[in-house]
């Protein structure tokens, strides 16, 4: 859901967990993304499967989904064509993404602390199309069953410092494991630092999957 400020500025609600034991260095941020339908809650129930040094934060994504819950992307009614091939569909939501996790950082993390984006399906999108950017200091992201929206492809420049794992199940019944793929072959083809993991099953995170993605992010956390 939008909170409004008194200075009538959109603000995206999150769920946070504080670092549970301490790290060597500043605790790693991790940033998660639902999807299509889903909100913060949906995608936060997995933070106790993963490790206890990540301070780890959820953002509601800002519209209303017809299937019910929320996402990131302009509904197709205002916008006419689909939120992989419009820029207009993403424009507001990039803004306001980025807003509110400057915020954050502005309001509690410490500058050296690394910082991931772990997004699924709708998230994965909205991972991409942040970390690329790169108006963020972003370690790395983590597009999970998700896509690359066709105008990044036509961006003048990529931000190529961050590292990329994406992650997608073999079986997956409402986006193909093409399209990572496809995600996969375009930022190698541009040099930027991407892996592409596949795991048996569909469109949903499995212990397996963010098993092997909370050791990633352990192992990329500087």
């Amino acid at each position: 859901m939008i909170r409004t400020s008194s200075q009538n500025r959109p603000r995206l609600e999150y769920l946070e967990r504080r670092p549970k034991t301490s790290s060597n260095g500043p605790a790693p941020l991790l940033i998660l993304l639902h999807g299509r339908g889903a909100e913060a809650k949906t995608i936060f129930s997995i933070e106790g499967l993963l490790d206890p040094s990540f301070h780890i934060l959820a953002f509601t994504a800002p519209y209303p989904s017809e299937i019910g819950g929320r996402e990131w992307f302009h509904p197709k009614r205002d916008t006419g064509n689909s939120e992989i091939e419009d820029t207009n569909r993403f424009t507001e939501p990039e803004t306001l993404l980025t807003q509110a996790i400057q915020g954050q950082l502005d309001r509690q993390a410490p500058q050296s602390a690394p910082m991931f984006l772990w997004g699924f399906s709708q998230g994965a999108a909205m991972a991409l199309i942040l970390g690329l950017r790169g108006k963020l200091p972003i370690s790395g992201i983590v597009p999970m069953s998700g896509f690359l929206p066709s105008p990044v492809k036509h961006w003048k420049a990529w931000n190529r410092k961050l590292d990329i794992l994406l992650v997608h199940g073999s079986e997956d019944e409402v986006l193909s494991s093409r399209s990572s793929k496809d995600a996969f072959e375009f930022l190698r083809s541009k040099n930027i630092p991407a892996e592409f993991h596949e795991y048996k099953g569909r469109h949903k995170m499995t212990l397996d999957s963010i098993a092997f993605i909370n050791r990633w992010i352990l192992e990329h956390d500087g």
